[in-house]
């Protein structure tokens, strides 16, 4: 039997949640979240939304199967995505406090 989870989660396909994740980051990177952020704060404030949602799609694509990155590598890369969003968070809250 087929593991469910190597084609879909919650019943979508890994290529689909690729796409609506490569799509949240290409308009993060349009939105800029900054407002007035300075040096390391800034890169964080302004980059990490996107980067997160990238590494999430990257995760979604080695599921998927369709890129030569290999399977193996979406828990890392998910988890990766969920601590660069750890930090764009916590940085967000703390500056604007």
């Amino acid at each position: 039997m087929a593991d469910p989870f190597a084609e879909r989660i919650w019943g979508i396909p890994w290529t689909i949640v690729a796409m609506l994740a490569l799509a949240v980051a290409v308009i993060f990177v349009f939105v800029d979240t900054s407002a007035g952020a300075t040096g390391l704060r800034y890169v964080v404030v302004r980059w990490f939304h996107s980067l997160c949602w990238l590494l999430i799609a990257l995760s979604a694509l080695a599921m998927a199967g369709v890129t030569p990155l290999p399977a193996n590598w979406a828990g890392a890369l998910a988890t990766s995505g969920g601590i660069v969003y750890a930090i764009f968070l916590a940085t967000t809250l703390i500056w604007r406090q």
